[in-house]
């Protein structure tokens, strides 16, 4: 009983020391707000451009920029233009006295080019408009980081007492300063905490290396720390000693594991553990361990890159990367990988044929600027160069999901997509079937393009696809149908629907494939006295009642094998010369379409 009180009691001295004891994300503040008990000191009084005028005060709270989420905001571009003299103070904190505390927060100058700096400042007694230049100076910055950055300011002069901390934007003339995430807590010594297991959730059968992501959660810089790992739960791997660091407290380090993980197909658990940190004892061991669920696949096939583009026909940058850029890469890669183009709704007043679907798939990538350039789901070098090689990289790259051949149709103004998806490894992924329009006319805008290609009309899945939790060896199949007469299609004869299988929290598409968009069939009961047969075969296989028809076979991944023209009534194919495997038929005659899956054996 004495051991497992002391146990706790510990436990508790630990979790006591890294809880904030003050903490603001401005993530709940309405738009142009401050949170409750936070001041603020508009002592310049000067007037924002207008590019900014939603700036109403010193500082408020926004979604903008390159922070992600909301966060407070202060601007020193004025007209006329002026100096800022913009203060922030946070309610009154009382410091912790335990450990090591510490000021955190986040700090971001928007403009690379026009990058504002600030004073950092504390008090002791709450602030006033004639008080607030009393205050102390903990940093002066006359330039911020121009990328989200992690501060902290160590408080220890300042332990048990009560004080309220403050931000003022002092620059001339720059742009805009953003602050996110402000915390004061307690930090040990030493602390170390796996964030993240970096291996990919799906891979081939064979060695696999294990990775992941270490930050510092302690005070003292991080030097060394020890890495094991665990796979289903077995016998602890070899110890891999991590050394010579100098991280700073909250900054990362990305491991790999010396020695490779063997694994067979299935789904395997991962277990990491860290230890040693800094040669002593991690007083915090509730973040050193992490778990992550992996899928080994059965076998492997070809990946058909896709390709996504953020554009917009009001702006000029954009014009240039598509003519001189984008589209001769079309013209000379195009048949091997499938692209789509979102048209986004800036720069203003933006594309007439942006859509919400288009805005949330720009949220999931953090697209800020266009154009854009994803190849599957990571950012593109964009330009002839890198996208070669990118492609390049990724069509050798084994993947793990077949798409079957895809026969999309429209009857009027309605789209029907049938998809079927052979996996060969199980886990939970997102499927994209999105309508695109191969050519549009009717959304110029001001950048000078009179046309563009493969134009997103619709996202049968929605902007965020539909989550599918596929099982290796089953089948996946779905049809989805879509009324496009609300959509901006311009011509339904010039449609075709392009599907990717992409795992969300990685970005990465393993799969894509397209398919153009015919004339659904007018006799419907066209194909129901078609007889095929034998189904498997291995020689020769026999098609009655489709005279005149058009035979068409492909494999897997859609490349066309054999075809022939008006066949007569009783036609023998000759297979003997496939593969053995899965082949997809089709049978054509006019507007007319029957689809058979073929089984070769030998």
């Amino acid at each position: 009983m004495k051991k497992t009180s002391l146990l706790f009691v510990m436990l508790m001295v630990v979790f006591m020391s890294v809880k904030a004891q003050f903490s603001e994300n401005f993530n709940s503040v309405a738009v142009g707000s401050m949170p409750a008990g936070w001041t603020v000191f508009n002592v310049d009084a000067l007037t924002p451009n207008s590019a900014v005028n939603w700036v109403t005060n010193a500082w408020v709270c926004n979604t903008y920029g390159n922070i992600s989420s909301s966060a407070a905001w202060s601007t020193s571009w004025y007209t006329p233009a002026g100096t800022s003299n913009d203060w922030m103070f946070t309610p009154a904190i009382v410091v912790p006295s335990a450990a090591t505390p510490v000021l955190k927060y986040t700090v971001l100058a928007q403009d690379p080019d026009y990058a504002d700096g600030y004073e950092l400042r504390i008090m002791t007694t709450a602030p006033t408009s004639g008080n607030i230049t009393t205050s102390t100076v903990l940093l002066t910055a006359t330039a911020a980081e121009t990328t989200p950055t992690t501060k902290i300011i160590d408080l220890t002069a300042y332990a048990g007492q009560t004080v309220y901390i403050g931000w003022r934007n002092n620059s001339t003339d720059m742009f805009m300063l953003g602050v996110d995430d402000v915390e004061v807590k307690s930090l040990p010594n030493d602390d170390a905490a796996i964030v993240s297991i970096n291996t990919p959730t799906v891979a081939a059968a064979g060695n696999i290396n294990i990775t992941g992501t270490v930050r510092n959660e302690g005070y003292n810089n991080l030097t060394s720390f020890d890495v094991t790992y665990k796979i289903d739960g077995g016998a602890a791997s070899a110890t891999y000693p991590v050394s010579g660091q100098n991280l700073a407290s909250f900054a990362s380090y990305n491991f790999t594991h010396n020695l490779a993980a063997n694994l067979t197909a299935g789904d395997h658990t991962i277990e990491v553990t860290i230890s040693n940190v800094n040669g002593t004892t991690d007083p915090n061991l509730a973040n050193n361990v992490l778990s992550k669920n992996i899928g080994i696949a059965t076998q492997t096939t070809t990946r058909r890159p896709a390709f996504e583009e953020f554009t917009s026909s009001t702006c000029s940058p954009c014009a240039s990367f598509n003519s001189s850029t984008f589209s001769p890469f079309i013209t000379s890669y195009g048949t091997q990988f499938s692209y789509v183009k979102y048209q986004m709704n800036w720069p203003s007043p933006g594309d007439p044929y942006y859509t919400a679907e288009g805005g949330v798939r720009r949220d999931y990538y953090d697209v800020s600027a266009v154009p854009d350039l994803y190849v599957d789901g990571r950012v593109s070098g964009m330009t002839s160069t890198t996208m070669l090689s990118e492609m390049n990289a990724d069509i050798a790259k084994a993947t793990f999901f077949v798409i079957n051949p895809l026969s999309p149709s429209y009857i009027g103004n309605t789209v029907t997509v049938p998809v079927s998806i052979t996996p060969y490894v199980s886990g939970s992924f997102k499927l994209h079937a999105i309508v695109i329009e191969k050519t549009t006319t009717g959304n110029v805008g001001s950048n000078g393009e009179t046309s563009w290609k493969h134009v997103m009309m619709k996202m049968l899945t929605g902007g965020d696809g539909l989550t599918v939790n596929f099982t290796s060896g089953t089948d996946y199949t779905n049809t989805f149908t879509q009324d496009m007469s609300t959509t901006n299609v311009e011509e339904m004869s010039d449609l075709m629907v392009v599907v990717l299988i992409q795992e969300e929290s990685s970005k990465e598409i393993f799969q894509a494939a397209e398919g153009d968009v015919i004339f659904a069939s007018i006799d419907e009961n066209f194909g129901e006295n078609i007889s095929v047969y034998p189904n498997p075969a291995n020689e020769n296989i026999t098609i009655t009642n489709a005279l005149n028809s058009n035979i068409m076979l492909y494999d897997l991944f859609g490349k066309l094998v054999m075809s022939d023209n008006n066949i007569d009534n009783n036609y023998q194919l000759n297979i003997s010369a496939l593969s053995k495997g899965t082949y997809i038929m089709k049978i054509i005659n006019g507007d007319n379409v029957s689809t058979r899956k073929i089984t070769v054996l030998k």
